[in-house]
């Protein structure tokens, strides 16, 4: 089979173009650098399962730092940091997306994967050792389409491999046509994945020299994991030894970029492997005996969580709601709570992300916004939200009377089931039909500081909801509102 047969199997696979723009969304977010947290939580919070996956992760033993359960991405940024959940995301889009149903009989290879990402973040510090850590995940695309989607051949690679001691790249070129690096390139190109990220998988030339700056230092780690990874898994046996003249020959090719002697090689697999074991649990995958165990012997077992983090409900009724709508809201509001004391209320922009995100998720709306009043100019703005597209603001009060300048006079809370009911309709402001086509139904509940309304928050659907709010929903969505309350107060 040539890459051309391989590709065309690719792209049958109806879920892969869905699977390529969820990590250019991701991976452009490389060049962000801090800067596309909302970005970030709106790219998670579009997939359930990612967010699912995601919030596992978040509160597992190496990431989860505190009593606290983490119950929205908000606060998993907050608390992990935008790149190691970036990371941490693109980590998931990918394996999950790639491997989906053939987890458990490509474990070796996920595993691999895994290890090569871990490895690979546990060489370099922070936001350099996160993009090292996507390099070396994506650094295995080839070799997971291939195992994919050309199983037989693949398993003819890796016999040319054992039984005439070929390189892979050799042993690839001679069954597929193209070696497996050239397999990654040319996927990573087809889902328009930023050069800078293709650049760092690239292979790299047979000598070696010392990094010349962070682009380098990114490149060599990505690959320096990823070798490392290639020996370690593809070993059977409990002995060290049977690996080490493997594990040697890429410290010396390395050595030039990454000085490691045994005992610190004996460290970072230990690291790295705690991790992908964590990865594995998320993944719905029980931890099992890993080649880094049976290298280094037994690794202590996985702590126990305190509690498991509320995971929204896939069981939705008309308008989109979770079943467990109550105990989305609960979850959101007991971290908005917490988010609030720790922060000594002065992190209002997490706050505000927490309580929004809380009701997003739990309530199913398609849009959720945070908008103020600018106090020179007079005008409402948004200021924060989630869905897509944004819900955005720039209005004023003076004018004819209407529904949203009534409800922020009075301060009071307003929900509309059908915004094309004739009565409703007329009672609009003309922005609204104009900037609003698609909202059939929104809620908008004021935000009153000192008897003032300074602001709303506002959600919406695009059908009709004539059941609306519960009376228990509506008191704990006035709970959230308060949070903001608190925090405004406190600055």
């Amino acid at each position: 089979m040539v890459l051309d047969d391989l590709m065309a199997a690719v792209r049958a696979h109806g879920g892969l173009p869905s699977l390529g723009h969820t990590l250019g969304k991701l991976t452009r977010l490389l060049e962000r650098d801090n800067e596309g947290v909302q970005e970030l939580a709106d790219v998670i919070l579009a997939d359930v399962s990612l967010t699912q996956r995601l919030l596992r992760v978040a509160n597992t033993v190496p990431y989860r730092s505190g009593p606290q359960v983490v119950t929205t991405v908000t606060r998993a940024i907050v608390l992990l940091g935008f790149d190691q959940v970036r990371t941490l995301a693109t980590s998931l889009v990918l394996l999950e997306g790639l491997l989906g149903p053939h987890k458990e009989r490509l474990r070796s290879e996920f595993h691999k994967a895994l290890l090569a990402g871990c490895l690979a973040r546990e060489l370099l510090p922070k936001t350099e050792g996160e993009e090292a850590s996507i390099a070396a995940m994506f650094r295995n695309v080839g070799r997971l389409l291939a195992a994919v989607f050309a199983p037989e051949q693949y398993n003819e690679v890796r016999a040319c491999m054992q039984q005439e001691r070929l390189t892979e790249s050799a042993a690839a070129r001679r069954v597929l046509g193209r070696s497996l690096d050239e397999v990654t390139e040319a996927m990573l190109r087809e889902w328009h994945l930023p050069d800078r990220l293709i650049a760092h998988v690239q292979a790299l030339p047979h000598r070696i020299d010392p990094p010349q700056g962070v682009a380098d230092r990114v490149k060599l780690a990505a690959h320096f994991a990823d070798a490392l990874a290639s020996v370690v898994a593809g070993v059977a046996g409990s002995q060290f030894e049977r690996v080490a003249p493997g594990l040697d020959g890429v410290l010396d090719r390395f050595a030039l970029a990454f000085a490691l002697d045994r005992d610190q090689l004996v460290t970072l697999l230990k690291r790295a492997a705690d991790r992908a074991r964590e990865f594995e649990a998320a993944f719905g995958l029980m931890p099992k005996g890993t080649p880094v165990d049976q290298l280094l012997a037994a690794l202590p077992q996985d702590a126990e969580l305190d509690a498991a983090p509320v995971e929204v409900s896939t069981q939705r009724d008309a308008v989109g709601r979770p079943s467990n709508a109550r105990d989305v809201l609960l979850a959101g509001l007991a971290e908005a709570t917490e988010c609030l004391a720790r922060a000594g209320g002065s992190d209002l922009n997490t706050v505000v992300r927490v309580v929004l995100e809380a009701m997003f998720s739990g309530l199913g709306y398609a849009r959720t916004a945070l908008v103020l009043r600018e106090q020179i100019s007079g005008l409402y703005r948004t200021r924060a939200g989630f869905g897509t597209p944004k819900a955005q603001f720039s209005f004023a009060t003076q004018g004819a009377p209407n529904l949203f300048s009534a409800a922020l006079t009075q301060g009071k809370d307003l929900h509309i089931a059908d915004t094309q009911a004739e009565r409703v309709e007329a009672s609009l402001p003309e922005w609204y039909g104009r900037d609003f086509p698609a909202a059939r139904s929104f809620v908008l509940m004021p935000l009153v500081v000192n008897e003032r309304a300074i602001g709303f928050f506002y959600a919406d659907r695009p059908c009709v909801d004539l059941k609306g709010l519960s009376g228990e929903e509506l008191n704990l969505l006035r709970a959230l509102r308060s949070q903001v309350a608190l925090a405004i107060r406190s600055k």
